[in-house]
């Protein structure tokens, strides 16, 4: 049984009259009776009473037409709910991001798509360092502005929209803030501040230096918030590193920012599943790819 029959159906009690049920469903008259004979065979029950004076419902086929108009009923709210809950998606976009990834490159996107697509409503949501995905891979976000490499990005679609060199954050105070520039081998001698929240190792691979500090000097932070991880470098408790696109954001009284000589550069991605891109996202990504690289 499929709905299609059960709309034949509910088309010929409606009608008595197979000619005109036919005409109401455009299709052939032929058809239309083969459809409800096949529907009858499927039931095991005779749905009308045919005679050359015209057709008539059974007691049988006058039992099943409220039931049928109830399930084609029932089945056009399954598909009205659907387009809606659809459109919904389709105009509201979870955007995550981590501190590093607000700059001026994803800041000039997110205005040009609010220009370009004034209906999507883009929600906003900032992780910190223990989900690097900014609620990807969790599935809370649609898409997210990020800093590969971490795990589990192979798993996302990722187009990448500038790229970072880096900088040496240390205290104003410590030996390499009058240095002109310092090398990643002269910045991992000395102690770097591990925030307790980073827990990814490919993440803390790249972000730590692991492969020249595999047995340097760490310090453990326990700062929740990324201004009192910068509080704790002031302070003098550690160094560490930051992409050159957001120093100007974070400079302030107690910080300073040395050019790394050897570094390779931080890439800023925006990234969304590979399997389940909502409209908005795949607007967003038309919208990213349209602008290019402005770089940071």
């Amino acid at each position: 049984m499929e709905l299609r029959q059960l709309r034949y159906f509910v088309a010929v009690a409606e009608e008595l009259h197979f000619g005109r049920a036919a005409a109401r469903l455009l299709i052939a008259s032929p058809s239309l009776s083969q459809q409800i004979k096949a529907l009858e065979r499927s039931l095991a029950v005779t749905l009308f009473e045919r005679s050359s004076t015209g057709v008539a419902l059974t007691p049988a086929g006058a039992q099943l037409l409220p039931l049928a108009r109830s399930a084609l009923a029932a089945a056009e709210e399954v598909r009205s709910t659907a387009q809606r809950i659809s459109q919904e998606r389709a105009e509201v976009l979870r955007l995550g991001f981590l501190p590093f990834s607000l700059t001026g490159a994803s800041r000039r996107l997110l205005t040009e798509f609010g220009r370009a697509a004034p209906t999507v409503t883009v929600q906003l949501r900032q992780y910190e360092w223990d989900d690097p995905s900014a609620g990807l891979l969790a599935g809370d976000t649609d898409a997210a502005l990020v800093r590969p490499p971490f795990t589990g990005a192979e798993r996302l679609t990722l187009l990448e929209l500038a790229t970072d060199p880096l900088l040496a954050i240390v205290a104003e105070d410590h030996p390499l803030a009058a240095e002109g520039s310092v090398t990643r081998t002269r910045l991992a001698a000395e102690p770097w501040l591990e925030a307790a929240g980073v827990t990814d190792p490919v993440f803390a691979a790249f972000w730590y230096f692991r492969d020249v500090r595999r047995h340097g000097p760490a310090v453990r932070s326990e700062a929740a918030t990324l201004e009192e991880w910068l509080s704790e470098i002031a302070f003098g408790r550690g160094v560490n590193v930051v992409p050159a696109s957001l120093a100007e954001e974070y400079r302030r009284p107690g910080l300073a920012f040395v050019p790394l000589a050897d570094t390779p550069r931080s890439p800023l991605a925006l990234a969304w599943p590979r399997d389940r891109p909502t409209p908005a996202v795949q607007a967003l990504a038309r919208a990213a790819a349209g602008a290019g690289r402005p770089g940071g």
